[in-house]
């Protein structure tokens, strides 16, 4: 198979909404068509352009369009400086010749949806990566400071018409933000800001001035980051006087990719928060296995199906023995009658189910695929961090005696803890292959990417 170009000829497909900060307009993008065809293969690579601003992180999708083969593989990635995207896939544990839909997301929007055929791999179908090439400055006058993850970059904030100006640096775009106010106090008509990479995020002192005769004072504190502030093009903005009105003087920040920066940086885990496997299978009349990172979130909320499939149940859990993940048990025959359906397998996490939330049932749990979506924090609101699917296959069991109390849901209580079960980790994160059912891992969604 040739080396495919980073062409990016394709059809300009628009979202039908709009994302934080963004314009109807810049809700753009498109997808290669030197990307296909996909091949049954490693390294399976989907290049395209976006008119999102440089740093956006989006989620790029494959996932089975016949039910009867069920897979789910999806990318965190983010807008590169030049425009472009970039999502790699393993499919190699994919079946061939059979329809996949191929999409890319951006704050709940749609960019792109198309269906196509994965194509059996008759030799080397392994895709190039392309490589990114930093864009050089522009010839409008914006100003571009380049910096390697890790080291302190230098930007320049000009004070030739005296008074206080206000530095914004980041975006809600790039979920990251940081604004100050700066003032050339000794008069040379410029004032030096040190922006430190490694700090960024931390309880450290992101901006500073240079030259001791300036002042600077943080006006809007950045958020809290898990590790070093992700190699990418982040927009600054100078604005006059002591607020963000009026039109800025823009600029960029690019940040450079450093393989030991994150190395240098203690977190307490490393995961991403979400979901192990983005597949889950279970059989009717079993206990099947749901595990939960939880990284630095206190607590987690996960929805299992939806009023549509007529069962749905939710339910916060909480890891206790400090392992950042919890190993959530989904008894099939006890759902939506009287017993716990949802347990924890290790004795000090817990699980607590929301008061009414499960549906009553009269017999046991179909088989099908009920959605799983999971959240950080104990509340559901706005769209997940997380999404997944638990495939419940047939069984050879036989249907529930128990019959329907007249209720519509079942009162869910706190499970009591129970006693660890060997293994309970012991899923990694990868291709799950059961039965003919084939399902590749995702990159975790939260949110925090990967494909950089």
């Amino acid at each position: 198979m040739s080396v495919r170009s980073v062409a990016l000829a394709a059809v300009l497909i628009a979202a039908a909404a709009t994302g934080p900060g963004l314009a109807a307009a810049e809700q753009q993008a498109t997808v290669s068509e030197d990307s296909f065809p996909l091949h049954a293969d490693e390294q399976q690579v989907v290049t395209g352009e976006t008119t999102l601003e440089p740093g956006t992180e989006m989620t790029v999708r494959i996932k089975s369009a016949n039910a009867s083969n069920p897979f789910l593989s999806q990318r965190q990635v983010r807008v590169q400086p030049n425009g472009t995207f970039v999502a790699q896939f393993d499919m190699s544990h994919m079946p061939a010749n059979i329809s996949y839909e191929l999409s890319a997301h951006v704050d709940g929007d749609t960019l792109f949806e198309r269906t196509e055929t994965i194509a059996p791999c008759d030799g080397d179908c392994t895709d190039t990566v392309p490589e990114t090439a930093t864009p050089k400055q522009t010839d409008d006058g914006e100003n571009t400071v380049t910096v390697s993850q890790g080291d302190t970059a230098e930007i320049p904030v000009s004070m030739t018409d005296g008074g206080t100006k206000t530095l914004s640096v980041g975006s809600e775009a790039t979920n990251y933000r940081i604004n100050a106010t700066v003032s050339d106090d000794d008069s040379d008509g410029e004032v030096l800001v040190l922006f430190d990479t490694a700090v960024a995020g931390t309880e450290g002192a992101t901006l500073r001035v240079a030259d001791d005769g300036d002042s600077l004072t943080v006006t809007e504190s950045e958020p809290d980051l898990p590790s070093t502030l992700d190699p990418a093009a982040y927009p600054y903005r100078v604005f006059d006087g002591q607020s963000t009105d009026g039109t800025p003087t823009v600029g960029r920040l690019i940040i450079e990719a450093n393989g030991t920066a994150n190395e240098q940086f203690e977190v307490e885990e490393s995961a991403d928060f979400g979901l192990e496997e983005p597949v889950v299978k279970g059989r009717q009349g079993e206990t099947a296995r749901i595990h939960v990172v939880l990284a630095t979130a206190d607590a987690a909320t996960i929805s299992i199906g939806s009023p549509e499939i007529n069962y749905e149940i939710n339910a916060t859990v909480r890891d206790g023995n400090g392992d950042a993940r919890v190993a959530l048990l989904f008894d099939t025959t006890a759902a939506g009658h009287d017993e716990p359906t949802l347990e924890t397998a290790a004795d000090a996490d817990a699980v607590a189910v929301e008061s009414g939330s499960e549906v009553a049932l009269d017999s046991q749990l179909d088989a099908g695929t009920y959605d799983l979506s999971l959240y950080r924090g104990t509340e559901m609101d706005g769209r997940p961090d997380t999404v997944g699917t638990l495939l419940i296959t047939d069984g050879n069991t036989t249907s529930t005696d128990a019959s329907s109390d007249g209720v519509d849901s079942v009162t869910g209580e706190t499970s009591a803890p129970q006693q660890s079960q060997a293994g309970d980790l012991g899923i990694s994160a990868g291709a799950l292959a059961v039965g003919g059912i084939l399902a590749i891992v995702g990159v975790g969604i939260c949110l925090r990417s990967v494909m950089n």
